[in-house]
Parts: C-alpha cells; sequence; structure tokens
C-alpha cells in the first residue's frame, strides 16, 4: 500500500547506497550495482563468502525484502545490498589485516547486520560500518551494538 501511495504521490524512495574509500578514491555502490569496473570479481567475491557464510551457518533474514516475490528472489535482492557490494570491494582491494570501513546512506537492515558479522570472522578482518544510526564495529562475529540497533 505505502509503495503505491508513494507513486501516486510521486515520491521517490533515496537508493540505499554505500561509500568505501580505497587509495584516497571513493567508491560508491548501489544496491545490485553492476557499473563499477570491478563489478566481476566483486560478485565473485560475494559468491565465495557467501558460500562460507552458508557452510559456517549463515540463514538470510529475508523479512527486510518487502516485495511480493520467491523466497530465492528475496535472498538474490538481499545478496547485492550496497554494503555487501562495498565489503567485497574491499576485501579485494585492501591490505590482510587492515579494516575495512564503509559508510551506508541508510539504515543497515538486519540482514546485512547477521551477514556482515559472518563476513568479519570468515575474513579475519575488522569492519567498521557507518549507517544513519552509528558506527558498527564487526570482529570475529560480533558487533559493538551488541545486535541492538
Amino acid at each position: 500500500k505505502l509503495r503505491r501511495v508513494m507513486k501516486e504521490r510521486e515520491t521517490k524512495k533515496r537508493p540505499g547506497s554505500s561509500f568505501i574509500e580505497v587509495n584516497k578514491k571513493l567508491h560508491t555502490f548501489l544496491v545490485g550495482d553492476r557499473t563499477h569496473s570491478q563489478s566481476e570479481k566483486i560478485y565473485a567475491m560475494l559468491e565465495t563468502l557467501y558460500g562460507q557464510m552458508k557452510e559456517a551457518g549463515y540463514v538470510p533474514k529475508t523479512n527486510p525484502v518487502l516485495q511480493d516475490v520467491e523466497e530465492e528472489m528475496k535472498e538474490t535482492v538481499l545478496f547485492s545490498h550496497s554494503e555487501k557490494l562495498a565489503i567485497a570491494f574491499g576485501v579485494i582491494n585492501t591490505s590482510p589485516g587492515n579494516p575495512i570501513r564503509i559508510v551506508k546512506n541508510l539504515h543497515m537492515c538486519t540482514d546485512c547486520h547477521n551477514a556482515i558479522k559472518f563476513i568479519s570472522k570468515i575474513v579475519g578482518r575488522v569492519i567498521i560500518v557507518r549507517d544513519a544510526n552509528r558506527f558498527h564495529h564487526f570482529n570475529h562475529g560480533l558487533c559493538s551494538c551488541g545486535d541492538y540497533w
């Protein structure tokens, strides 16, 4: 209903975007973004991480996906959220041991929060995400917010 009302009133929703700075250059990612020059590598890294996450017990939380689509499609939408793309880019383009720092323009969804906990443990990196509400410091599969945000 809300989407219909927004359309009738010609209200535009801000797209979710995430930013990461690497080598003094700012990289921007949108949900489902495939415009980045390293897009193939980014999605390949996400596929690898996703497989490792599933082996470690990760189960996608599809409740943030409000579209009326099948569960599998909801997982596909979640897979390409902007912060996950930015983190995959960071894993590829920063040195092991260095923290990955992301800024997100909106509130992080529950699935991304859960996924980043798994990613931080898998890649052995500190991941810092600044969303619209707070800083999240992910390390060894835990978040500084104590899963309350």
